[in-house]
C-alpha cells in the first residue's frame, strides 16, 4: 500500500506541475457549466439536475481522456519502460492511476459544485449528497476502463483525437449537455443503450432523491465487464509487445 500512495503522490505532483493539464481539466467542465446550466438553472429541482448532469461530465471526462490519452504517450516514454523493469506489480501501478484520476476528477467536479451554490438554488440535504458522490465515483470505474482500453490499443498521436471523437459524442447522445428528452427521437432512444446514459440516469435520481433504475445498473454492470474484458487484453498484448 505504501508504494501504491508514493506513486499515487508522484503521478499528481507530476499532472499539477503541467498547467495546462490541470486548468483544463478543472475549467472545462466549469466553462461548460457557466455557459450552458448556469443560465437555465431556474428553480433548485433544474439546478440539481443540470448539476447531476454535467458533474457525469465532468468526472467522464477526466476518468477517460486521462486514462486513454496517458497511457497511450506513457508507453511512447522511457519512464514506462523503465517501470516495466522494476520489481513492483503492475497492478499497483495501475491502482496508483486510478487514485489519481479520482482526485482530479473529484476536483473537477468540487469546482461545478462551488459555481452551483455561488449562482444558483441547487439544494440538497446531506445524505442526498453522500449518495449523489458515491454514485459519481463508483460507476465511473466504467469509464476508467474505457480509456484503458484506448490507452492501449491506440498510439501517442491518435489517442486525443480518438478519445476526443468518443468522449464528446457519448457526452451528448447520452444527454448530459441538454436533458435526453429534448435529443432527437432516434438518438433519444439509442442513448438508453450508453454507459453515459444510463450514468447520467443514475445521478439524475439520486438528485431527485428517487430510486436507482435496476436497469441501469445492469447495463453499466455489462459495460464494466466488457471494457474489464477489453483492457485485459490490452495489457497482456502490451506485456508481449517489443518496443
Amino acid at each position: 500500500m505504501k508504494l501504491i500512495f508514493v506513486h499515487t503522490k508522484w503521478m499528481i505532483l507530476e499532472l499539477i506541475r503541467q498547467p495546462t493539464y490541470f486548468v483544463a481539466t478543472v475549467a472545462f467542465p466549469s466553462l461548460f457549466y457557466i455557459i450552458f446550466a448556469v443560465p437555465e438553472s431556474n428553480d433548485p429541482a433544474s439546478s440539481n439536475m443540470l448539476l447531476a448532469s454535467f458533474s457525469c461530465f465532468a468526472v467522464f471526462g477526466v476518468l477517460f481522456l486521462q486514462f486513454g490519452v496517458g497511457v497511450a504517450q506513457e508507453r511512447s516514454t522511457s519512464w514506462y519502460h523503465y517501470l516495466r523493469t522494476l520489481p513492483l506489480k503492475k497492478t499497483n501501478l495501475m491502482i496508483a492511476r486510478f487514485l489519481s484520476a479520482y482526485f482530479f476528477a473529484i476536483l473537477s467536479v468540487l469546482s461545478l459544485n462551488l459555481l452551483a451554490l455561488m449562482f444558483t438554488e441547487v439544494s440538497m440535504d446531506f445524505f442526498i449528497w453522500f449518495k449523489f458522490y458515491l454514485y459519481l465515483i463508483v460507476p465511473g470505474l466504467i469509464f476508467c476502463l474505457m480509456g484503458l482500453a484506448l490507452g492501449y490499443f491506440s498510439s501517442e498521436k491518435s489517442a486525443l483525437p480518438l478519445g476526443n471523437l468518443i468522449y464528446l459524442p457519448l457526452s451528448f447522445a447520452g444527454g448530459l449537455w441538454k436533458p435526453p428528452e429534448l435529443l432527437p427521437d432516434t438518438l433519444n432512444k439509442i442513448s438508453t443503450y450508453l454507459p453515459t446514459r444510463q450514468y447520467g440516469e443514475i445521478l439524475w435520481n439520486t438528485v431527485k432523491d428517487e430510486s436507482v433504475f435496476s436497469e441501469s445498473l445492469w447495463i453499466l454492470g455489462v459495460y464494466l465487464i466488457l471494457f474489464l474484458i477489453i483492457s485485459y487484453f490490452g495489457s497482456r498484448r502490451d506485456l508481449t509487445k517489443k518496443y
